[in-house]
């Protein structure tokens, strides 16, 4: 990930945390503020592979090993609410 990403990265977290800030109900300030945890998570996890310290794309490996097991274990996808088995 380039610098210019990581920036414009770093500015959507900014304008999360403004608009949980000015958000007008309860709800609306949770989704903000989880959106802008994860902007900044996205600029840490970049920032740890730019410096060495994290292989790049260990973090999606993990993800997608943890998907895979979760669809092993059971059985596939899950069913959709309401399905009949």
């Amino acid at each position: 990930m380039d610098h210019e990403t990581l920036d414009y990265y770093r500015e959507r977290a900014r304008a999360e945390c403004e608009a949980a800030l000015n958000a007008s109900c309860a709800e609306a300030r949770r989704a903000h503020s989880e959106m802008a945890a994860a902007y900044e998570r996205v600029v840490q996890i970049a920032e740890l592979e730019q410096r060495g310290e994290l292989e790049p794309g260990k973090v999606a490996s993990m993800a997608e090993a943890l998907h895979q097991r979760e669809k092993a274990e059971f059985g596939g996808v899950a069913p959709k609410p309401g399905a009949r088995s």
